[in-house]
């Protein structure tokens, strides 16, 4: 490999990370990028250098550990880019988990590693290299750890990592091994299970630090394991530094030398098979466990259907079975409205008049005034009146003026004077009556008259406002007020009126209640279950509307991959479920065989959908399955 074409592939492959050897090597890390990392399954994708448009060839790597499968990776990167003994460098590539804490005689990862090397055009390869480094078979960790690998290797090949064909699988053992291939056996046996019997004519033996005529050839062949045939990859070599010196180094040169040639050829013969042999597809055996998968996962979801839709049935029949206590129920608090009086006194200044035979207050309110207030109201106004006229009358002939107040005051006696006369029924007073009394008799004559006028005035004005605001003259003996037919006189006045009200008497059945109230909450819970479980039911049936396009997906794309000669039925794989789903628990089969009845009908309405539109078709299943409940 020339220098300058060596400086390019650095620059545009390597990380510039230069790792100081004895003797000079020098080793350069190609630059890796994470494309994919699993940590679930233990899987991780890198890539080296730019993307291309090349077709991939794809080499998967098995053996012990220790067997020298990351070697035989590097091995591979040096001879595709050209590297020379006589070079002062190699390329290395390097696993991003190494757990330097491993013993040697343990797997020294967890992973399965894909390295994915695009093509380049200082190459020795025309194609895109993916090469697949597995984890250690047989390492000290037991059984349990080679089930683990053999786990995840199966879930890595039935994965989408980008592998759609296998191109070789490589069994890397040490050429002078002497020990079984039990495993190797076993794995290839699950192997072939899984990608068919095509899997022994792309399997090749690798025998890693082969100075001598390898035996492991035999070993494997003597266990029973099938491959087409074996290459001699003396790594051991692969950074052994070019030195030059004296003799004995000379020798050891030419003897180094001569092995890298070896080994250069192994991988050049390799390659060179590695063209001509035909893949065997991983894509079709992946569709395969993809329909697998999705049929069962569709089972699952059916039958989840089928106990939600279980579950929903005896919640109605709850809610239907409370809703009816409730009703029987209802009826728990009874209300009577019962008529209730009560007596309340009356303000100051006012009574009323009861009646004692109906229990009711008939007139309200009456003010309240006593008749010698008012007779001595009537006789204060009579004294004043008339001493006021007789005083004017004595004085009437002093001055024209004392003339005219004594007239004016004669007016005013002669008004009560008359008022008096028409309140007890007699003639009226006049003038020339109440003036006649002049002078100073006429004081004493007017005083005396004034004050009998106005006890008289008094006593009549006392009994008239007393019948004015009771009982009014005229309105006859039978009081008529608020239906009362009663006679006047039994009437009491009394400070206290008679009130009605209306009170609620409140009876409540404590065993109906309790009833009522369990309907209630009962009723409520079913309710909510019925809600939840409709949501529930919901997303069920999307979930397996979605399994049940993933099965149609993958049967038609293996269909299409097999190149039309393995027919996938959608419905036979149903009727199957079906025959399955009639062993589970009783209470819901009947619900779970009806979702798949349904999607028979399903698989009759999309039987002409193209492939790439099948998933786009969700309304169609989801309409279908609007007959469940």
């Amino acid at each position: 490999m020339e220098e300058e074409s060596f400086d390019e592939v650095r620059e545009k492959l390597c990380s510039y990370y230069i790792k100081e050897e004895e003797g000079g090597l020098q080793q350069y890390i190609l630059k890796t990028t994470v494309i994919k990392k699993d940590e679930r399954n233990k899987v991780q994708v890198l890539s080296v250098g730019e993307p291309s448009d090349r077709a991939t060839k794809c080499i998967l790597l098995l053996g012990e550990s220790g067997a020298g499968k990351t070697t035989i990776v590097s091995g591979i990167v040096n001879y595709l880019f050209g590297v020379k003994y006589d070079d002062n460098f190699r390329l290395k590539i390097e696993d991003q988990v190494e757990d330097e804490n491993r013993r040697e005689t343990e797997s020294q990862t967890d992973y399965i590693t894909v390295y994915l090397i695009y093509h380049h055009d200082e190459m020795a390869f025309e194609y895109s290299l993916m090469i697949v480094d597995t984890p250690g078979l047989a390492d000290t960790r037991g059984t349990q750890q080679q089930n683990c690998v053999k786990s995840h290797l199966e879930t890595f090949l039935t994965s989408d990592y980008g592998i759609d064909d296998l191109s070789c699988i490589g069994l890397v053992a040490k050429a002078n091994t002497n020990r079984d291939f039990v495993f190797q056996k076993e794995l290839l046996s699950d192997i072939i299970s899984l990608l068919g019997n095509n899997v022994p004519n792309i399997t090749q033996l690798f025998a890693t630090f082969a100075v001598e005529k390898p035996m492991v050839d035999q070993i494997v062949r003597n266990a029973g394991v099938k491959f087409t045939g074996m290459f001699e990859f003396d790594n051991g070599v692969l950074f052994a530094s070019p030195r030059k010196g004296c003799s004995t180094q000379k020798r050891d040169h030419v003897m180094i030398s001569y092995r890298w040639e070896n080994m250069i050829e192994q991988y050049q013969n390799f390659f060179d098979i590695l063209v001509c042999t035909p893949p065997v597809s991983v894509k079709i055996l992946r569709e395969k466990k993809f329909l697998d998968k999705s049929a069962a996962s569709l089972k699952l979801q059916v039958e989840e259907l089928g106990k939600l839709l279980t579950a929903l049935e005896e919640n109605r029949k709850m809610l239907i079975k409370y809703e009816l206590q409730e009703a029987r129920n209802k009826d728990w608090r009874h209300e009577r409205r019962l008529k209730r009086k009560s007596r309340v006194k009356i303000e100051d200044g006012f009574h009323a008049h009861n009646c004692p035979e109906c229990d009711q207050t008939c007139i309200f309110p009456c003010p309240s005034m006593k008749e010698s207030n008012a007779s001595m109201i009537g006789g204060v106004a009579g004294v004043l009146g008339g001493s006021a006229a007789g005083a004017a009358a004595a004085q009437a002939t002093a001055t024209a003026t004392a003339a005219a107040r004594a007239a004016a005051s004669s007016g005013y006696a002669v008004a009560i004077g008359s008022w008096v006369t028409r309140t007890l029924g007699g003639a009226a007073v006049t003038a020339s009556e109440v003036g006649a009394v002049g002078g100073i008799p006429g004081v004493i004559v007017g005083g005396m008259v004034g004050v009998t006028i106005g006890a008289v005035a008094g006593a009549c004005c006392g009994k008239m406002l007393t019948n004015a605001s009771c009982i009014q003259p005229g309105r006859g003996d039978v009081c008529g007020e608020k239906g009362c037919l009663h006679s006047l006189s039994i009437h009491v006045k009394e400070e206290e009126r008679i009130m009605e009200y209306e009170d609620i008497e409140i009876e409540i059945d404590e065993y109906s209640k309790e009833l009522h109230d369990i309907a209630v909450s009962k009723r409520t819970d079913a309710m909510a279950k019925i809600v939840s479980g409709g949501q529930k039911i919901l997303v069920c049936k999307k979930m397996v509307t979605h399994f049940m396009l993933k099965m149609l997906f993958h049967g038609k794309t293996v269909y299409e991959l097999t190149e039309e000669l393995e027919v996938i039925d959608p419905t036979e794989i149903l009727e199957k479920l079906i025959a399955e789903v009639r062993l589970g628990k009783p209470d819901h089969i009947h619900h779970a065989i009806a979702v798949l009845q349904i999607l028979k009908k399903v698989v009759k309405t999309l039987e002409s959908c193209p492939t790439k539109e099948i998933c786009d078709q969700c309304d169609v299943i989801m309409s279908l399955l609007e007959c469940v409940p």
